[in-house]
């Protein structure tokens, strides 16, 4: 079975988006992904009438045993970010949290954003970062926050990026709280070489479905050629367990 760690669902007319629950478990369906870690392209708080956290929450209930929010969060309104934050753990059920601190443009080893970590790490719920190559997204730019928040379940997406396998690994190596994801992480050698670095318990399957192309994704990590024990860790167990899900 594959557990997707990463994929998104949200609808926005005037951004013309219109990725539901039902058109993302197609596209699942199609390539043989079982389950999803699903969070929204838009940030908490939001102006618009319908939040994306009421959105999410109602689109996965649509497919409770396959889909698995979490919420997307701006650290820049504090206070109002953390209330969010515990009314998706505590009313509906939100399984983790994710950030994009270059959507946000806030430096992500800032208070707000400790503080988010540390609400995390109170309910045991992982903080899924987008962990690229632009400014305020790169690896190393959260090792303050993660060295602030040492319980904090982290998972660095998209490896680094094209241009900052490296660093990811090093923190990796480093904290042992930090995980990594495979989505859009351009380079099979990669996936070897973090497997090599610190282990396949720690490797985390994600497409960016509907944007990236799962198919690709999946076909990525076989080509790996890791095993079969291996294999079944990076596309499933570990997500898993992290979500303190039976295999």
């Amino acid at each position: 079975m594959i557990f997707d760690a990463h994929a998104h669902l949200d609808v926005s007319e005037i951004r013309g988006w219109y990725d539901t629950a039902d058109r993302l478990i197609k596209v699942m369906d199609s390539v043989g992904i079982e389950k999803s870690v699903v969070s929204a392209y838009r940030d908490c708080p939001s102006p618009e009438i319908e939040s994306p956290m009421e959105f999410l929450s109602s689109e996965v209930k649509k497919y409770p045993e396959r889909l698995y929010p979490f919420i997307r969060l701006n650290p820049r309104f504090d206070d109002q970010t953390i209330e969010i934050l515990d009314i998706a753990i505590q009313k509906h059920n939100f399984r983790g949290v994710k950030l994009h601190p270059s959507s946000y443009n806030l430096y992500p080893g800032g208070e707000p954003t400790v503080k988010i970590f540390r609400r995390a790490a109170k309910y045991d719920v992982p903080i899924l970062v987008h962990c690229a190559d632009e400014g305020n997204s790169m690896p190393l730019e959260f090792l303050s926050c993660i060295e602030q928040s040492p319980e904090t379940k982290v998972i660095l997406a998209h490896s680094g990026g094209f241009f900052h396998l490296k660093d990811a690994i090093r923190v990796c190596k480093q904290y042992e709280n930090v995980y990594m994801d495979t989505c859009e992480s351009p380079f099979v050698d990669g996936i070897k070489k973090a497997i090599d670095e610190i282990g396949p318990d720690r490797i985390l399957f994600g497409t960016d479905n509907p944007i990236d192309n799962p198919y690709f994704e999946i076909e990525k990590v076989k080509q790996a050629n890791l095993g079969k024990e291996i294999e079944e860790k990076i596309f499933y167990s570990n997500i898993a367990s992290l979500l303190k899900e039976e295999a």
